[in-house]
């Protein structure tokens, strides 16, 4: 997430709990707390999806998208922001916590996937009409994504007819710049035909925080043996690709990696891909 969407968010977040009545009074709150920001025009407000939360009565989750300009001195930015809003009969939250588990609700949300989740450009792995499909939401330096997609990876390359695996990337650069870099060269290597790199970046030796291109694909050329110019990772059709995952994570309410969906359904284990094999 970038530092202006967390910024907007901690916005909206700063008041704890509201009178809420429908979509209207959700609309109203979020609009009135964003004009506190003077640089900030409003262009639309709408309320996207209204979503149940499983196993807690009387409270529903409203997504909520802004479509944003932000002006500072001369320059101004479009921004396309997303927020949660938790809302009762009588009562509005911008969060609940599960007091058993200490888990936030947001983790349990189900959104409606979009019509492409399913496209042939995110098949890494898998036979596409497989009986079971996964969905993955990754970065290859993020900690916890090293130690588990490579397994993952193994089980869908060892069971393609039971297993689809439709891969979305998202980088959290603002942990770990480096990753911005790789998964353009993931993209670089698919449409060279050689998605096997995507393993070997899971792997791969590099200080997380190397913000330079050239010194991060001379490690890639190295370990790799793949040979890509900064140039190459600016393709139009990488950009395109880049953004549209971007845009995919946001629309399914993804903020963390790995994040999994297994036959449409959010996965907070990670581990339902398991069962399939068994079967």
């Amino acid at each position: 997430m970038s530092l202006m969407l967390r910024l907007l968010t901690i916005l909206i977040i700063g008041s704890s709990l509201a009178i809420a009545g429908g979509d209207t009074d959700v609309v109203n709150y979020v609009k009135k707390r964003l004009m506190q920001n003077k640089g900030l025009k409003i262009n639309s407000i709408k309320v996207a999806e209204k979503l149940p939360i499983p196993g807690v009565k009387g409270w529903s989750a409203y997504v909520v998208e802004a479509n944003l300009e932000l002006t500072r001195g001369k320059d101004t930015r479009k921004i396309d922001f997303e927020t949660i809003l938790f809302v009762s009969k009588n009562l509005m939250t911008a969060e609940l916590i599960d007091r058993k588990t200490g888990r936030s609700i947001r983790s349990i949300l189900q959104p409606k996937l979009p019509a492409d989740i399913y496209a042939h450009s995110h098949l890494l792995y898998g036979n596409p009409n497989a009986k079971h499909k996964l969905i993955l939401f990754s970065d290859p330096l993020c900690p916890f994504c090293r130690m588990y997609v490579p397994e993952l990876l193994k089980a869908v390359k060892q069971n393609p007819d039971k297993i689809a695996l439709f891969y979305y990337h998202l980088p959290l650069s603002a942990i770990h710049p480096a990753s911005d870099t790789l998964v353009r060269v993931m993209e670089v290597a698919k449409l060279r035909g050689k998605k096997e790199i995507v393993d070997k970046l899971y792997k791969i030796d590099i200080d997380p925080e190397l913000k330079d291109e050239k010194k991060i694909l001379k490690i890639v050329e190295k370990e790799t043996g793949m040979k890509i110019t900064p140039e190459q990772l600016h393709d139009k059709r990488i950009e395109k690709v880049i953004l549209h995952d971007r845009i995919t994570a946001r629309k399914m309410l993804v903020t963390g990696t790995p994040t999994v969906f297994a036959d449409g359904k959010k996965d907070v284990t990670r581990e339902k891909y398991k069962s399939f094999i068994k079967k």
